[in-house]
């Protein structure tokens, strides 16, 4: 019995070290730290992103939006811009298709949309980014999920850090406590120039996407930054 119970508390700590070992500290500019939790999934898979854009379209500058949700910017914004290219990045199998179906109403080739989670990509194979979008992510409200937060994880900073010198980063989230959370992190890469910080409210100006179309009509206030690569 003492044999059997020494394996199961074996077995137990072993699952506790595996769990510290994927649990990352990620620190600010003012030294404060902020817990990330690494996925197991996102270690494993390191793709190449750079592989999803054609040959034929690699001389066009290169826009990525990470979570596209259902479509409305991506689809807009590809239409709009046929001189370059669009990559937008989803999990979700039903947000990839809603996506999908919006961009197929496009003239123009010049995207293509990728179920994956985003933390699935080789933070050293990242192509070089003209604009990079980041609307609306989950934030995680509860402070026990905080850690899961894409904005706190490696990936995000590779992401950011991988926009051309003169180009945009450009974030936008209903949730405050997250939006300054975003603008300490950015802080701390030391290497971008707000262009643009405001609240937007539903008199301002039409909505952008699904989601911030959503909070706006409740009249609730999105956070919206923009960033130049210096």
């Amino acid at each position: 019995m003492s044999d059997r119970l020494s394996e199961i508390q074996e077995v137990i700590q072993k699952e506790q070290n595996a769990l510290r070992e994927r649990q990352h500290t990620i620190k600010l500019w003012n030294g404060k730290k902020l817990q990330y939790h690494i996925q197991t999934r996102s270690q494993t898979l390191e793709l190449d992103l750079s592989e999803y854009v054609p040959l034929e379209f690699r001389d066009l500058p290169l826009e990525v939006e990470i979570g596209p949700g259902k479509g409305e910017f991506l689809a807009t914004r590809a239409k709009q811009f046929p001189d370059r290219y669009f990559l937008g990045i989803d999990r979700r199998l039903d947000r990839v298709q809603l996506t999908e179906k919006k961009l197929k109403r496009n003239d123009h080739l010049n995207w293509q949309i990728i179920r994956e989670d985003a933390c699935s990509f080789s933070i050293e194979k990242l192509p070089k980014i003209d604009v990079l979008h980041l609307y609306q992510p989950d934030p995680w409200p509860k402070f026990k999920h905080h850690k899961h937060r894409f904005f706190r994880s490696p990936e995000a900073e590779a992401f950011a850090l991988n926009i051309k010198k003169g180009g945009e980063l450009r974030v936008s989230t209903d949730h405050i406590a997250y939006f300054y959370e975003m603008l300490e992190r950015i802080k701390t890469w030391e290497c971008f120039t707000p262009s643009l910080i405001i609240e937007k409210k539903s008199f301002m100006s039409p909505a952008l996407s699904h989601f911030e179309g959503l909070f706006l009509k409740k009249n609730e206030p999105v956070f919206k930054a923009h960033f130049v690569r210096r």
